[in-house]
C-alpha cells in the first residue's frame, strides 16, 4: 500500500489501498468494542458482587450490633479487624477504636490475655491460636474476663476463619456472658444446702426431743416434753410406730411428765397414737399425770378410754413388766 503526504503533513493511503486500510480499521474498531463490551460487562458483574456484598456486610454489622452478646474477629497477630457494638460499649469505646488493637492494648489483665496456670486460667490467646491452629471450633462454658475491674463469666465459642484459597487467617469469637445466671445458680445452689441443714438440724433435735427408749424386752418408753403442736404431734406418732415395729414392743409408754400445757390437741393427739398402736397389737399406757393436768383433761372432756393411765413413769413401768412376767 502506498503513503502519500497532503499539504497539511497527514498521511494517508492512496486510493489504491483505500480499502484494505478501511477493512483494517474496520476491524481494530471492531475488537475495540467488543473488549469495551466485555469490560463493561465485567464492570456491571464486579459492581454487582461488590453491592452485594456491601448489602451481607450491612446485614451482618446490623445483626452483630443488635445483640447484647459480644461479636469480634482477631487475625493471626491477635489484632481486631471486626467488634460488635456491645463488645465496644463494655469497653467504653467506639469499634474503630478497637480496630488493629490486641487485647492487652485493649486494657484486659495480662492473666487473662496469657494464662495463669496456678489460677486455672488458659489465657484469651492460648484459645485463639488452638483454634486457628487446629482448625476447629472450641467451646468454652466457663471463660473468665475481667472487665472495668468485675469478673465477668462467659459462655464463648470460637471458630476459626478461611480465606479463598482455604487458609486460616483468624478467628470468630462469640462470647454470651453468664454471670448473673451462675450468681443465681450458686445462691440457689446455698439457700437448698441451707434449707438441708435446717431440716437435718430440725430432724435431730425432733429426734432427740421425743425419744424412743427401750426399756425391757417388748416394753419402750417415749418421754414427751414441752409444746406438742401439728408437726410434732404427727413426729411423735412416726417416732412411736416405727419404734414399735423396730422393738416388737408389746406395751409402749408415753410419759408427759414434762408437758405443762395439755390441751384438746394434745389429747387427741395422743389417743391418735394409742388408736394407731392398737392397730400394730400394741398397748399404750399414758404416764406422769399430774392432778393439775387430770383436771384439765376432765374440764376440756378429753376422751381418754383408749388408754391405761398410770400416775408416774416409774408406775407405768412396773405395770408393764408385771404384764409381762
Amino acid at each position: 500500500m502506498t503513503i502519500e503526504q497532503s499539504d497539511a503533513g497527514i498521511l494517508f493511503p492512496r486510493s489504491d489501498g483505500m480499502d484494505a486500510y478501511a477493512r483494517e480499521l474496520e476491524r481494530r474498531i471492531s475488537d475495540l468494542q467488543y473488549q469495551l463490551a466485555r469490560d463493561a460487562a465485567e464492570l456491571e458483574r464486579l459492581r454487582t458482587l461488590t453491592d452485594g456484598y456491601e448489602r451481607t456486610a450491612a446485614i451482618l454489622r446490623t445483626l452483630a450490633d443488635n445483640i447484647p452478646d459480644w461479636v469480634l474477629v482477631k487475625d493471626r497477630d491477635h489484632r481486631y479487624r471486626f467488634v460488635n457494638k456491645a463488645y465496644a460499649e463494655s469497653l467504653h469505646m467506639h469499634p474503630d477504636e478497637m480496630l488493629g488493637k490486641d487485647d492487652i492494648e485493649l486494657g484486659f489483665p495480662e492473666y487473662n490475655v496469657k494464662g495463669d496456670p496456678e489460677r486455672g486460667i488458659r489465657g484469651f490467646w492460648a484459645d485463639d491460636c488452638q483454634v486457628m491452629e487446629s482448625g476447629e471450633p472450641l467451646i468454652i462454658p466457663h471463660d473468665i474476663a475481667t472487665l472495668n475491674g468485675e469478673e465477668h463469666i462467659f459462655f464463648t465459642s470460637k471458630l476459626p476463619l478461611r480465606d479463598a484459597h482455604g487458609e486460616i487467617w483468624g478467628v470468630l469469637v462469640l462470647c454470651h456472658d453468664v454471670t448473673d445466671q451462675h450468681a443465681a445458680l450458686a445462691a440457689k445452689r446455698q439457700s437448698l444446702e441451707h434449707e438441708a441443714l435446717i431440716a437435718a438440724q430440725q430432724a435431730a433435735i425432733r429426734e432427740l426431743s421425743t425419744p424412743l427408749i427401750p426399756v425391757a424386752d417388748g416394753v419402750v418408753v417415749m418421754p414427751i416434753i414441752g409444746t406438742v403442736e401439728s408437726m410434732r404431734a404427727l413426729q411423735i406418732m412416726e417416732t412411736l410406730l416405727t419404734g414399735i415395729t423396730q422393738h416388737h414392743a408389746h406395751t409402749a409408754l408415753l410419759d408427759i411428765t414434762g408437758v405443762q400445757v395439755i390441751d384438746t390437741q394434745i389429747a387427741a393427739a395422743l389417743v391418735r397414737a394409742a388408736q394407731s398402736a392398737r392397730l400394730l397389737g400394741t398397748d399404750v399406757i399414758l404416764t406422769g399425770i399430774s392432778p393439775e393436768v387430770a383436771q384439765t383433761l376432765v374440764h376440756i372432756g378429753a376422751d381418754l378410754s383408749a388408754l391405761k393411765t398410770h400416775s408416774s413413769l416409774q408406775r407405768g413401768i412396773a405395770y408393764a413388766l408385771q404384764r409381762q412376767r
